[in-house]
């Protein structure tokens, strides 16, 4: 039962939020325990593996104070609004739209100086107030850990699968376990586990050798009842590669291990 004026409009955004949702296919939200695991890139190149699997996909950064999707896919130019004054993402590629705080600000090292409650409203907003095309599926970038951006993307996603990124480190592996609570406790499900550099291709002869024991990621998938779903090497030349040609690591190298390692576990993704 409607007692107030707030008790409507609460109602009215939640049917909202529901019926954008409804028309975003599967969703995904890629999360880690530990910055500078490669969350992003593994979130933005799975984004792009889809698109060029022929699937409309949507990607949504919400990390407010880190923005890097767009630079992990070295996209470029400013968000618009169509005729309604709903927001427009970026089509970056065909099949690939992306939305990404970095693309609202007029400068490039500006800061988003917000608070929970105005991040929550914001990720609402990227979701009902952009014109999103339907989609089959919908990628969340998040920063790293279980802050304000993750609890918003658990209220107002619930149907979100997530991917946890990780590395062999001991202090990922034990963060990673903190991130995996978060999502029990939030009630999210977790599609499963991806080991981040856990081995290095050398630049030299081509050849794979381990960084860290891959004993530990598998043991955590294995703890936590979800299959591991990748092991993306450390690749430094398809990585130097990357930076000198300005595009993502799947159209730079994408004969290169990691490149396909990253496709392969795009087309696991149901």
């Amino acid at each position: 039962m409607i007692t107030t004026l707030g008790d409507l409009d609460r109602r009215l955004r939640q049917k909202e939020l529901d019926e954008k949702l409804a028309t975003m296919g599967r969703k995904y939200f890629v999360t880690s325990g530990k910055g500078g695991v490669g969350k992003t890139t593994v979130a933005a190149n799975l984004a792009l593996a889809k698109a060029a699997l022929g699937k409309r996909t949507g990607l949504l950064d919400v990390d407010f104070h880190g923005p890097n999707v767009t630079s992990a896919l070295f996209a470029e130019g400013r968000i618009g609004a169509n005729d309604g004054g709903l927001m427009v993402p970026l089509e970056v590629r065909p099949n690939l739209h992306v939305l990404s705080p970095q693309s609202l600000l007029s400068d490039p090292d500006g800061a988003l100086l917000w608070k929970g409650p105005r991040k929550l409203r914001a990720i609402s907003q990227f979701v009902t107030e952009t014109a999103w095309p339907e989609l089959d599926c919908f990628f969340v970038d998040s920063p790293p850990g279980t802050g304000d951006e993750a609890l918003a993307v658990a209220r107002l996603m619930p149907e979100c699968l997530a991917i946890l990124v990780t590395t062999g480190h001991a202090s990922s592996l034990m963060d990673a376990r903190k991130t995996a609570s978060f999502l029990k406790a939030t009630r999210l499900g977790l599609r499963g586990v991806v080991d981040n550099m856990g081995t290095l291709v050398c630049p030299s002869c081509g050849e794979t050798m381990e960084i860290f024991p891959p004993d530990g990621p598998r043991a955590l998938a294995e703890s936590l009842g979800v299959p591991l779903l990748a092991r993306l090497p450390w690749d430094a030349a398809a990585l130097k590669l990357s930076d000198a040609l300005r595009k993502p690591l799947l159209e730079a190298a994408p004969a290169s291990p990691v490149a396909r390692a990253l496709a392969d576990l795009a087309d696991i993704l149901d």
